[in-house]
Parts: structure tokens; sequence; C-alpha cells
């Protein structure tokens, strides 16, 4: 992982002060969704659908587009402001028109939700800036309203879609409904099956001149399993991901691809040929769906191995971390393609699924402290892969060291929440020595 430029910032002067930070638990919510990608064969209804396509999803960004200038986030109340006219002016009819709505309210929700935590950041940023006489941070730039090429998804409910027998469905569009034929593979028609899972909506996506129906299937969250105590897990750029029992995931082979990618790309565009041009459509998502195939398989070995030693996950919250850390100007490629909110995502789905239940911890120090004796200083990191105290002279991997400190911090909660007594818990034996 390539050195940053941080700026000073006061260490806590004991074990348990830094322990005081923010560690809470991620609240699952009631039900599991997954979705279904399905091919579609459309033939000769291709002319209904992207009329129907480009239609709503015009509809759509002028909904986003009033509800963001009039700022409308009730959706009881956008619904009355834009029905009426989104009828009349794109031809919608009022369930398609309804879920043009829904689909423009939520994206301007997300941008606001968006907008307010990055101000948040911010403020508190500053603050802290303020509390040490230094320069203050300029204002985040104002977040843009929402806007729907017209190639994006149609969302469908209930009511404007239907799937019936002999892999077909039934799509409601401005010309009508019509029948077109699925092409699921052995996997989607398993899963469409399958009795627990209870189907809901579902979105039309066109990529690449092919239309896919992403179905949406959900069930009842399984009971979380109580856990003590929990895997930490450290996550990085040289090593995407070590836990606190000391398996890595190097991210050396990943470093390696990954700027194969942009080297290849950068070469076809100084080219600039059809040919060029050509190659560069078909590399398209090549480097994105890789580090997805990585993270999965991250993802799904820490709750296999959670599961196993019926413990929880414990994850450090690295929300904002491009904001507040720089670096170099041949580093900026590798930190900000950095992949790890989507490690995080597979890893509380497939948690959830697995009944496993996960911790947020505020990183703040966790590299800093030694996980054996508590002593907190920015000398103890001796390197991108050294630690040593100090103090008691502890010595190992940083990452590993990283990942300890945030399941004692992830330990610490469970047993502070649960009326463990400071006494007992694992953290105070640490503090102490």
């Amino acid at each position: 992982m390539p050195r940053t430029r941080r700026r000073t910032v006061p260490l806590p002067s004991s074990f348990l002060d830094f322990f005081e930070h923010v560690c809470y638990n991620v609240h699952m919510n009631e039900l599991l969704t997954r979705t279904i990608c399905i091919k579609l064969d459309v033939t000769g209804h291709e002319a209904a659908l992207q009329e129907t396509q480009h239609r709503f999803n015009e509809a759509a960004s002028w909904i986003a587009t009033l509800c963001w200038e009039e700022r409308i986030t009730n959706t009881n109340t956008a619904h009355h402001r834009v029905y009426g006219e989104t009828r009349s002016l794109f031809g919608l009819g009022a369930q398609l028109a309804i879920c043009a709505r829904t689909k423009a309210m939520e994206a301007v929700k997300a941008v606001r939700i968006q907008e307010a935590e990055k101000l948040a950041r911010w403020r508190k940023a500053n603050a802290h800036k303020k509390s040490k006489e230094k320069k203050p941070l300029p204002p985040p730039e104002p977040a843009s309203c929402p806007h729907f090429r017209p190639h994006s998804s149609i969302r469908y409910d209930a009511r404007t879609y239907r799937l019936l027998s002999l892999d077909r469905v039934s799509l409601n569009t401005i010309d009508g409904r019509i029948i077109a034929r699925l092409l699921p593979g052995l996997r989607q028609h398993e899963m469409l099956e399958d009795p627990d899972w209870k189907i809901g909506g579902a979105e039309l996506v066109w990529r690449n001149g092919t239309y896919f129906l992403h179905v949406t299937q959900s069930k009842d969250v399984p009971n979380v399993t109580p856990a003590e105590d929990a895997i930490g897990v450290d996550l990085g750029i040289c090593n995407v991901a070590t836990d606190s029992t000391g398996e890595q995931f190097t991210g050396a082979e990943v470093r390696e691809k990954r700027s194969r990618f942009v080297a290849r790309r950068a070469a076809l565009q100084r080219v600039g040929t059809k040919s060029a041009k050509r190659r560069l459509k078909q590399m398209s998502g090549q480097e994105r769906r890789y580090m997805r195939d990585v993270n999965h398989r991250i993802a799904k070995t820490l709750v296999q191995k959670a599961v196993v030693s019926r413990k929880a996950l414990a994850l450090e919250d690295l929300t904002g971390i491009r904001e507040s850390v720089t670096v170099r100007r041949e580093h900026r490629y590798e930190r900000h393609s950095w992949a790890f909110f989507q490690l995080r995502l597979f890893l509380m789905y497939k948690a959830a699924w697995a009944g496993v239940e996960v911790r947020l911890v505020d990183p703040a120090y966790t590299s800093a402290t030694c996980s054996r004796c508590g002593y907190c200083a920015s000398m103890n990191r001796q390197s991108q892969a050294s630690f040593l105290c100090q103090q008691c002279g502890f010595c190992c991997h940083a990452d590993y060291n990283a990942a300890v400190n945030i399941s004692l911090v992830a330990c610490q909660a469970a047993n502070s929440s649960s009326g463990t007594s400071p006494a007992t818990s694992p953290l105070a034996s640490a503090g102490g020595s």
C-alpha cells in the first residue's frame, strides 16, 4: 500500500482511550433480497420497448428535476404533484407513471442522503481543525440532480409485469401488453422455482443491444446467531483483507492485473484506430468483473469462517476515507478504484444469509495501537507491513495487528451492551498491562 501523507493528529494517551471510539452493529433489514438476471427474447417488440424505455426515463428525469428544484422528498407529496402531468406529457399508463415516480424519488432521496452525510463529515473535520487552530477545509461541492439516460432501466411492479408458464413474461408498454420469451439457465430456473423466496418487482435492463429482466425475490432474514467473540477484518490495498486469525488475502495479484488493464486501455486510447476502439469495447467491464469476483470469493471465505467458528464479523467503517486521506498523483487511480465498499456490501449480505452478525468499528488508531499492551504511537507503524511496539517490543504484520484491534473493539462493545463488567472484558486486562 502506498505511503499516504496524513495530517498530524493527537494520539490517545492509553489503550482504553482508543476503544472509546464508535463501534456499532449493522442492523439488517427484515427481508433478504436477491436479483435473478434473465436474458429476454423480444423479437418483434423492439420498437415498442425502445419507445417505452425512452419515455419512461424521460418522465423519471423530469420528475427528479421538478422534485429536486421544489425540494420534495415525500413520496405522497410527489405523487400528487407529478402524477397527472406525467401521464399527459409522456403518454405513460397509470402504473408506469407510478413506477417512474418511484424510481425518480428513490434516486433523489439517495443523493440527498449522500449530500447530508458528506456535509456532516465536512463539519466534523472543520470542527477538529478549528480546535487545533488550523486552516479550515473548503465546503464540499453541492450535489447535482439525478438524471436518467434514454437506455436506462424500466421499473416494473406486480401490476405491470407477470411471469407466465413456458418461460414467458408479460410486460406493460405504451402500446399495450407484449409477451416476451425468457431464456433462463438451469441456475435461474432453480431460483425462480424456489418456494422459500417470494417474487417481487423487476427491472428491464438494456445492455449492449440485449434486453435482460432483473427479477427480485425476497424472504425473511434468518435469526442472527449471538456471538461474544468477533473476527476482525482489516481492509487495504496491498492486502485486500486481513483477518484476526492471521489469514491474508493478498492484493499483489489484484494490483498487477489492474495495472495491466489500465496500461492496456491507455495504449489503445493513444492509438485511436477503429480496431483499437473495437478492442476497447470488448474489454469494457473486464476489470470491474474481475474485482467483483475477487470480492465475492473473499467475502464467502470470511463468512464461512465466521459460521464455523460461531463468531461475528467486525469491519472498519471507511466511509469518507477518500476525502480525508490524500495520496500522490501516481497512486490516485489505485486509491479511488479501491473497491472496499463493494467488499463490505458482499460481506453484509452473505452474513445476513448465514445468520452472522456484522459490526462496524471506527478505524481510528487501529494501525498505531499495539494489540498486546495497548500503547498507541505513530512510531509503532514502522512501514506498510511492519509493526513494532515502542513500549513492549511486540512485533508482527501491521495489518494483522490492526485486525486484532478491530476484533477487540467489537468484543468490547458487545460486552458493554450485554452488561459485562470492564474488569472481566478482554480489553480491560489488555488496557491495564
